[in-house]
């Protein structure tokens, strides 16, 4: 098992970084013209719902699909069940 001692250093790197690109741009995001569909996790350990939902609020035709059936691992812990859900959604079968 990991200590989280020896993360120590390279976690006090990284919260020092200022740096860091964008992640994702706003702008082309809101120039979105088909339909698309998002997971929000409401125990996601790693993003909190809020930001799922804002960044959300500026994709025009997204669905979203709030579960607490899942993490932050949903398509890697069940990929089928959440990614047919996600593609019914796109195809307005749900």
């Amino acid at each position: 098992m990991l200590e989280s001692h020896t993360l120590k250093g390279a976690a006090e790197l990284i919260s020092r970084k200022s740096d860091w690109p964008m992640l994702y741009d706003p702008t082309a995001l809101s120039q979105n013209k088909v339909p698309v569909a998002a997971a929000v996790y409401y125990d996601d350990m790693y993003v909190p719902r809020e930001y799922t939902e804002e960044t959300a609020q500026v994709v025009p035709n997204m669905r979203l699909w709030h579960t607490n059936e899942y993490e932050h691992n949903g398509l890697h812990f069940d990929g089928e069940t959440v990614l047919g859900k996600l593609i019914a959604m796109v195809r307005g079968e749900v």
